[in-house]
């Protein structure tokens, strides 16, 4: 049985909000909870955590120094990166939800006229009469066709949902080198440390990416 990223101790698979959202008992397997959903959440979940709560109470027992340094640390970050990697992920995965439901559809409507061309072939030879309504038929799924078309291209959803999966994926990454202390954080300390990632928090979020940090 699949378990949430809370409870899956063995997963390398870093988590977002479609996962979190997921019921821990769930009898679907992870291809199926994949699939495009016509009810996907109307905001982001404010308390997302990137770290298990189960973790931090184990490091709280074993090392209470650490537990205190590193807790000040996602508390910092609660405000000044997670929310805004909180943002940029739910909008990733409303844009991929979008994404695979109109290529669903465009799957759907293909079958569509396939079939009702088979009908239509096997109606010429045995009732010419049914013709006029396949052909009424095929205009429709040629019409709705049509239509998806037109509002996937409007707006469409793999850009969107590619530029803020980038910026998620960056942020996660500045949020663990800052609670690892690892370049640029290692050699600054107190405010300006704190002011360090705000900064490059507040790029990312805007799409300009900082520069790789070098452990040289």
């Amino acid at each position: 049985m699949s378990k949430t990223p809370q409870e899956n101790t063995d997963s390398a698979t870093p988590a977002t909000m479609g996962q979190a959202q997921t019921p821990s008992r769930d009898w679907r397997q992870d291809w199926m909870k994949e699939l495009p959903t016509l009810r996907f959440p109307q905001a982001a979940d404010t308390h997302f955590p990137l770290i298990r709560p189960a973790l931090l109470e184990k490091l709280k027992r074993e090392n209470p120094q650490a537990y205190e340094k590193i807790k000040a640390d996602i508390d910092f970050m609660d405000y000044e990166l997670l929310r805004l990697f909180r943002d940029r992920d739910y909008e990733a995965k409303k844009q991929q939800n979008r994404y695979r439901l109109f290529q669903l559809g465009f799957l759907i409507l293909a079958a569509l006229a396939t079939m009702i061309g088979s009908f239509q072939a096997l109606s010429l030879a045995n009732a010419p009469d049914w013709m006029p309504i396949w052909a009424f038929v095929e205009t429709i799924v040629a019409l709705l066709a049509t239509f998806l078309a037109t509002i996937s291209g409007r707006e469409s959803p793999m850009p969107i949902w590619l530029n803020n999966r980038r910026r998620a994926e960056q942020m996660r990454r500045e949020y663990f080198r800052f609670l690892m202390n690892m370049p640029p954080y290692d050699k600054l300390d107190g405010y300006e440390r704190k002011i360090e990632l705000s900064r490059r928090a507040a790029d990312i979020n805007r799409g300009v990416f900082p520069e790789e940090p070098t452990v040289l």
